[in-house]
């Protein structure tokens, strides 16, 4: 029986790797002779988005919001400075108990993608594992799919993960319930096929209906799209009648008498000069600044257009406040977070916290992710073909260090209790607590009860000194009937 449970239990491991990796990075360019990666213009402050929407599809334009629009990118710099929480990684046999020699294979591995070893290459971007965890989390919030390959050298030896851009996958079904993606790079069309054992995928509340998915943010788009119609509608009213105005006007009766002899003989020509003094008096004035002097003769009446009431106008303020909720819903975000809230500060903590749950549910594809991989990278290793690599990632929370160190006591005073009592193991403790395993060098507690041994026993009444005694009760004779405690012993009547 055991021999056919370890036989369905066996991992078939997969028959090749390709050293370079298949899939490509959003930046890789093919058909670039020089491989010179092309530098961006850096002009996304001059995107429009309610002109661009119609010609770009719902992914270009979030790629380009994340960058230039305010809203959507405070929004998206809030999800990633919460998210932003250290990874534990856990190791487990088949029976769901800690793997500690797993456990510290599993280091090497770790250390392996995320530290650089051979300096005779030259230059050599090695990402940290915050930076890699940075990246899938923005990934995350991009395209709402997650998709990342695990590179190994020619040891079979992870070295690297590589992120895909979700927007270039083509999935194919050819058997029900079974996709194998294709990799379409942009400008290519070249397809690439990573039906391969080390190209892992995850997702984002992706539509069961579907395979495809969409950034969260993108119902912000057209929020975004109208706000900023109203904003270019403010700018144009402001030019008008927002600001004060000046206003000339030119006598022709003037200009028409001081024309010259050959052009007041002839009438068309006396209009085109008329038209043409007008049109230098207008250039003149169109660049002229507040502050300077506008010296004129009296052909020409200066003065200030709505000089009473610069400032009246139709008030917005309406307007501009429900586009703000409408964004401020797309975007997933609570008004305190970005930097609209006026609710008080009760309002504000309740919207911090469900902020801060809404920030931990990106964790939850990045640390799937990681889990695969670590676990298949494992699983090459000789004697561990059955543990598998849970990966989930410390609770975001708001509040300073200091403010949660009572809330760190109780809970290490109520692990340590567990432990003495041998509930948890001295593994899961360190896990819990510094995100590590135990060291070989600290003792094995679980289920020593040293918590119950550390306390104080209860006193004997004939051992206390007389200096810490002062009712006497230590001065009662050795043997005596004198009461040692405070029950005071009677002597049994014998009954009549």
């Amino acid at each position: 029986m055991a021999s056919k449970i370890n036989s369905l239990l066996k991992v078939i491991l997969p028959k090749r790797f390709t050293p370079a990796g298949v899939a490509q990075t959003p930046t890789f360019q093919r058909q670039n002779p020089e491989n010179v990666l092309t530098l961006p213009g850096f002009k996304d402050h001059l995107s429009d988005i309610f002109s661009t929407r119609q010609a770009s599809d719902s992914r270009t334009l979030m790629k380009s919001l994340f960058v230039h629009d305010p809203d959507v990118s405070a929004a998206v710099s809030a999800y990633l400075s919460v998210a932003n929480t250290a990874p534990v990684f856990l190791v487990k046999d088949a029976n769901g108990l800690i793997d500690r020699k797993g456990q510290l294979e599993l280091n090497q591995i770790i250390n392996a993608i995320v530290t650089r070893y051979d300096y005779s290459t030259g230059f050599q971007l090695q990402p940290s594992l915050r930076s890699i965890c940075e990246n899938m989390r923005y990934m995350v919030l991009l395209r709402g799919t997650l998709a990342a390959e695990l590179i190994f050298d020619k040891t079979q030896t992870p070295v690297s993960v590589r992120l895909s851009d979700a927007a270039t996958l083509e999935w194919n079904e050819k058997i029900s319930g079974s996709y194998k993606p294709t990799q379409k790079p942009v400008g290519s069309d070249v397809k690439i096929p990573l039906d391969i054992a080390s190209y892992f995928v995850t997702f984002y509340r992706r539509d069961p209906t579907s395979i495809y998915t969409t950034s969260a943010f993108v119902s912000a788009i057209n929020t975004v799209a109208a706000r900023q119609q109203v904003i270019n509608d403010l700018y144009r009213i402001m030019r008008f009648t927002g600001f004060p105005r000046i206003e000339a006007t030119v006598m022709e009766e003037v200009l028409r008498k001081n024309a010259p002899a050959t052009v007041r003989e002839d009438a068309a020509q006396l209009n085109t000069w008329v038209a043409t003094q007008i049109q230098a008096i207008s250039g003149t004035l169109s660049d002229l600044r507040a502050d300077q002097a506008f010296v004129h003769t009296d052909s020409v009446e200066v003065s200030i257009l709505n000089d009473k009431s610069p400032g009246a106008s139709m008030n917005v303020e309406n307007i501009i406040s429900t586009l703000n909720a409408q964004n401020q819903a797309g975007l997933r975000a609570m008004s305190t977070i970005l930097g609209r809230g006026e609710s008080g500060v009760n309002t504000a903590s309740v919207e911090a916290r469900l902020f801060a749950m809404s920030a931990e549910e990106i964790n939850e594809p990045v640390g799937d992710i990681w889990s695969q991989m670590l676990t298949m990278a494992l699983r090459l290793r000789p004697g561990f073909d059955q543990s598998s690599v849970e990966c989930r990632f410390q609770p975001a929370e708001m509040r300073s260090a200091l403010e949660l160190e009572p809330q760190l006591l109780l809970k290490s005073s109520r692990l340590r209790q567990d432990l003495s009592d041998g509930i948890i193991s001295d593994d899961e403790y360190h896990l819990e607590m510094y995100g590590r395993i135990r060291p070989d060098e600290s003792p094995i507690l679980s289920g020593t009860g040293f918590m119950t041994a550390s306390a104080t026993p209860d006193p004997n009444p004939t051992d206390v000194s007389p200096n810490t005694d002062p009712l006497g009760r230590s001065l009662a004779a050795p043997g005596g009937k004198a009461a040692g405690g405070n029950a005071v012993k009677k002597t049994p009547t014998k009954p009549k």
